[in-house]
């Protein structure tokens, strides 16, 4: 029988009267952490898939992932977007979207790449991933309550997406002018 969340506002504490989340799911936070713990596990033991590793040694394969990566990266933006605009209704009703789909950023990653690379790459990779679990660790998932921490999440954040997005710009430009 599927048992659907009934609860429409968020159950109050009895101590304090102050609205608690109920979680409409931790799912993606469990995915996410999954998904991220195979990769770790593959990427500790240089374990490679060889029918893998053979696309993403091919110069099409490389660049249709890496333009994957960008339009999935492009779609986590938008919730940033949306609220820069005002649109803070429509970026609330997108939020659990917006972590739903970034759980599946060690998925995206693995499609990419098997391994972290080098330099600029290894940075890359741990910025993205950093990004990742900065997602994951939010305000909603850690139950953190101090008035400091969600100005100073949504800070380290929305910084790490940016600096992302300058990387990503760096390995771009690397890809095509080096080919």
């Amino acid at each position: 029988m599927l048992v659907i969340d009934k609860a429409i506002a968020p159950p109050t504490s009895k101590k304090s009267g102050v609205a608690t989340p109920k979680f409409r799911g931790k799912n993606y936070f469990y995915m996410g952490l999954i998904l991220l713990l195979l990769l770790g596990i593959f990427i500790a033991n240089e374990w490679r898939w060889a029918w893998l590793s053979e696309l993403q040694a091919d110069d099409v394969y490389k660049q249709l992932s890496g333009f994957a990566i960008l339009t999935y990266l492009a779609h986590q933006w938008h919730c940033s977007v949306l609220r820069n605009r005002g649109l803070m209704r429509l970026a609330g009703r997108l939020i659990h979207r917006h972590k739903l789909i970034g759980s599946l950023a060690p998925l995206v990653f693995f499609t990419h790449s098997q391994t972290m690379g080098f330099g600029y790459l290894q940075l890359l990779s741990l910025v993205y991933f950093a990004l990742f679990l900065t997602g994951l660790f939010n305000v909603e998932t850690t139950a953190i309550r101090h008035a400091w921490f969600h100005p100073v999440w949504v800070m380290v954040h929305v910084s790490l997406a940016t600096a992302l997005l300058f990387l990503l710009g760096y390995h771009i430009y690397i890809s095509y002018a080096y080919q």
